[in-house]
């Protein structure tokens, strides 16, 4: 059973170069790397906590040393995991929290960092046959966008929009299905006020919508884009 969160614990840290995860989502990770399979196996037999982090770009002369890492991540919870008979692990982290690293801490072959969680600010309740604005709008612009991809597309099915009954449980799953780019996910990642990162998820649609648009344009008037 997953203990309760609370600022100052410490908890192992897995950086990676791509990957920024987000709380109240998924993320299925192999694990095959020695240290991690022992920050694996800790986990396991303690709290069944990793958190998520950043690498921060030029970390591949460093990654067997400590590269350097964004302080804002993404603490999870490891749910169906297998181990393999050759000690690699397959599981899938489920997101509990934001938090930011106040310091890490030396005796293991992975990384553990203490923690702070960061509080949600502006946070609201969806509730049931109750219009909710930001919810609203950002369903609206995502229908809106995928009108426009050509039939057949996968991107073009609309999802489940059950979501979450509080706002940053939508926008955080509704940014996990979004194309967006590893610099936008760490700032979306870092944003504690939850109208701000309905903002910036709002934002990214309609320039998402304004790129096809101009697009069209383009390929209708200049004999260069046919």
């Amino acid at each position: 059973m997953t203990e309760p969160l609370q600022t100052g614990m410490t908890i192992p840290v897995f950086p990676l170069p791509t990957t920024v995860f987000y709380p109240g989502t998924p993320l299925p990770l192999h694990i095959f790397e020695p240290r991690y399979r022992e920050m694996t196996a800790d986990a396991l037999e303690g709290k069944r906590q990793i958190g998520m982090v950043l690498l921060k770009p030029d970390y591949e002369e460093e990654y067997f040393n400590k590269p350097q890492i964004y302080s804002v991540g993404c603490v999870g919870s490891i749910e169906q995991e297998i181990k393999h008979p050759d000690g690699k692990y397959n599981f899938t982290l489920v997101g509990l929290r934001r938090f930011r690293i106040i310091s890490e801490k030396e005796g293991k072959a992975y990384r553990q960092a203490e923690i702070e969680l960061l509080e949600e600010k502006n946070e609201q309740k969806i509730i049931e046959d109750q219009p909710n604005e930001c919810r609203e709008k950002l369903i609206a612009n995502f229908r809106e966008f995928i009108s426009l991809i050509p039939e057949g597309k996968s991107q073009k099915k609309e999802p489940d929009w059950n979501l979450g009954t509080k706002l940053s449980e939508f926008v955080d799953r509704f940014a996990y299905q979004l194309d967006l780019s590893l610099d936008q996910k760490q700032k979306f990642l870092e944003e504690q006020d939850v109208l701000k990162r309905a903002e910036f998820l709002h934002s990214s649609l309609k320039m998402k919508i304004d790129l096809v648009h101009l697009s069209k344009k383009r390929s209708t008037h200049d004999p260069r884009w046919n």
